[in-house]
């Protein structure tokens, strides 16, 4: 396999410029959707007199908001980078996901103990 005259392929053989991108992107979506969905169940609480609940919906569907505008920019970006031959891997994104994906698991579980 790695004989002699054995060369890496190129970056530009390595990356596939198919439906990856266009995969993510709806990942994305869905998990912005997610957070939208459950910051309007807790605004809906809020209404129905738990107030305590009304900030971190409002905080939640600040967090999907700005987790959809991402994925439509991410996405732009990702299909530019491929189209130069580049590797578009972004940790940053991977991390901001996690926390925002850690404090939705917090505020959960914050509601289940207050109601």
């Amino acid at each position: 396999m790695n004989g002699p005259g054995w060369q890496p392929p190129h970056p530009a053989e390595q990356l596939d410029p198919g439906l990856q991108s266009e995969r993510t992107f709806l990942a994305w979506q869905r998990t912005g959707l997610g957070f939208a969905a459950f910051g309007t169940l807790l605004l809906r609480n809020a209404f129905e007199g738990h107030l305590v609940l009304a900030i971190p919906g409002l905080l939640i569907l600040l967090a999907a908001a700005l987790l959809t505008a991402r994925a439509q920019r991410r996405y732009r970006v990702t299909v530019a980078v491929i189209q130069l031959a580049r590797s578009p891997a972004d940790h940053r994104a991977i991390a901001g996901t996690a926390a925002l994906a850690t404090a939705l698991c917090l505020a959960g579980l914050a509601v289940v103990l207050l109601l």
